[in-house]
């Protein structure tokens, strides 16, 4: 294999874009997972005295109405159940997948492409999946990753209850509401200090994740100069390129004739906007251009009430040696201040040029 055709060179940004756009970035498996959880204990912490209320009313009903609940039919009581089932999950599982969807946009970024929601039938080939379900090299990472989040969960598990296993072991003398206060507050910190050991090791599988998705899209040397040289060859490309120049050069000339003081013009093809103030000494060249540029600094200057000059040889001139937001050449100084005198004859006149 040639030097141009191995892939040593990081991906271009059009590289990048497509790849995006396959859906191909780097991501953690347990992201969106570990994100839910995450929600699902911020909204139990937030809201646990409301769902502590709905199981106690709906216990205190089943015991207090229990003449009522002995006649009740199947229907009744799978009702009653429904009610709580959906009154106490529901808040939970749209957080969780609001915080699972939160999760994937800052992996993935917002980047909508419903392309991928199409059947393609390629993803059904068994053959390929087949291949990646026995690929060693998956599996290993698949076992290792799976071996490490039960080994951290269990270690967390067993440093919790450890140092925890003498106050619970008390509890079979405390008053029940004191024991089932004390095994919830162990519960929870067990699961804060199991889901950090997962975010940890989330956070290790995306930074892996990142490294393979680098080495895939790397490009050869060939590709990066097939790419460009298409790029070159694009109309559309190259159209954009120069609108987008064009609207980049508009901008600063508009700030440019905005400040201005005069703008010395030919009639149709040339046009420079001077700036003279007493403090900076000589006048400076504020845009300037030809043709359609030249047509848009004298529209500005009209919309803005900055005089336009008619001076076909200074105007070429200037256009030609003056650079933009520089000091007019020496050799103008006299040309340009009769241009200047001439204008500040006419406001004093209440007149325009």
């Amino acid at each position: 294999m040639s030097d141009e055709e191995e892939k040593t060179e990081d991906a271009t940004p059009e590289r990048r874009r497509k790849a995006r756009e396959d859906g191909q970035f780097p991501r953690a498996r347990d992201t969106g997972s570990i994100a839910a959880s995450i929600g699902v204990g911020m909204a139990l912490a937030s809201m646990g005295g409301q769902f502590w209320e709905i199981l106690s009313t709906f216990t205190r009903r089943c015991f207090s109405d229990g003449l009522t609940q002995k006649g009740a039919g199947i229907d009744f009581i799978g009702r009653e159940l429904l009610g709580l089932v959906v009154m106490a999950t529901l808040p939970l599982g749209v957080v969780a997948a609001i915080f699972g969807i939160l999760a994937g946009i800052a992996e993935a970024g917002f980047h909508p492409n419903f392309d991928l929601v199409g059947p393609k039938f390629e993803r059904l080939d068994p053959v390929s999946k087949l291949g990646q379900l026995f690929s060693p090299k998956a599996a290993a990472s698949n076992v290792a990753l799976s071996l490490l989040r039960v080994a951290a969960v269990a270690a967390v598990t067993y440093w919790i209850l450890k140092s925890e296993f003498g106050d619970l072991a008390k509890l079979s003398r405390a008053p029940l509401g004191v024991a089932v206060e004390e095994v919830l507050k162990v519960l929870v910190r067990l699961s804060l200090w199991a889901t950090g050991a997962l975010v940890v090791l989330t956070g290790v599988d995306y930074v892996s994740s990142w490294f393979r998705h680098e080495n895939q899209i790397k490009m050869s040397l060939q590709e990066i100069k097939d790419e460009y040289k298409q790029q070159e060859g694009s109309p559309q490309i190259k159209q954009r390129q120069r609108a987008r120049a064009r609207e980049l050069l508009k901008r600063g000339i508009r700030q440019g004739v905005k400040e201005a003081t005069v703008v010395v013009a030919n009639p149709t093809h040339v046009a420079v906007a001077l700036r003279y103030k007493a403090n900076e000494g000589a006048p400076i060249v504020m845009a300037k251009g030809y043709d359609e540029i030249a047509q848009h600094i004298k529209e500005l200057a009209r919309d803005y009430d900055v005089p336009i000059v008619e001076n076909r040889a200074l105007a070429r001139a200037l256009a030609s040696r003056a650079k933009v937001g520089k000091v007019i050449p020496v050799e103008y100084f006299v040309a340009v201040a009769e241009v200047l005198a001439f204008v500040f004859r006419l406001k004093k006149r209440g007149l325009r040029a």
